[in-house]
């Protein structure tokens, strides 16, 4: 209901400059916000999570990342109605990545709470799977009237999952991996923004 109203507002204001400001903002926000609460602990011994939650940091991390998602959505919206995509399997998933992603800050990830623990992770899977899966989606339609565009676009796709794959390998479940994705993610979003 909320994200049928933000859709209809964003598709009235399209064009308006506080609305093209606004989404130039979430994407410059996005990976600043995540290198300074990142910093806030040890890039290599630390998960955002974990320092949002064992490092007392709980009510900031949760607000930050609860603005930081609702900016993003609405960034990814706002170019899916640039487009004209109407795909209603990736709105739901887009939908669905919102809601995990606050699902995922606000259950604690400490080691105090194993159970907690493991149902934030399953969460943050979702989260990453949802989101991954509805630009996906997106990107297909590109193939319709840009094929160079959909290729460099499936290719920086295929790059962040790969890479974030490869650095959650070699710095496991560090802020390091975070950081990484979500500066890519950034890219990536700029990048299809342009093709649009």
């Amino acid at each position: 209901m909320v994200y049928k109203k933000l859709e209809h507002f964003i598709e009235r204001k399209l064009h308006d400059k506080q609305l093209v400001y606004l989404s130039l903002f979430a994407i410059i926000a996005i990976p600043l916000s995540t290198y300074i609460l990142a910093t806030n602990g040890s890039p290599f011994e630390y998960t955002l999570s974990m320092i949002g939650n064992k490092l007392w940091h709980r009510i900031q991390f949760i607000i930050r990342w609860i603005i930081i998602g609702t900016m993003l959505s609405f960034y990814i919206l706002r170019l899916y109605l640039l487009d004209s995509f109407k795909d209603k399997k990736a709105r739901k998933l887009l939908y669905r990545w919102i809601i995990s992603l606050i699902l995922t800050v606000i259950i604690p990830a400490t080691n105090n709470f194993p159970l907690w623990k493991k149902l934030h992770l399953v969460t943050a899977i979702i989260f990453a799977i949802c989101l991954i899966a509805s630009l996906y989606l997106f990107i297909t339609t590109l193939q319709n009237h840009d094929k160079k565009a959909y290729r460099r676009s499936i290719w920086l796709l295929y790059t962040i999952i790969w890479w974030s794959l490869i650095m959650l390998l070699i710095f496991w479940n560090t802020w390091m991996f975070e950081l990484f994705f979500f500066t890519m993610l950034t890219i990536f979003l700029i990048f299809i923004r342009q093709k649009i």
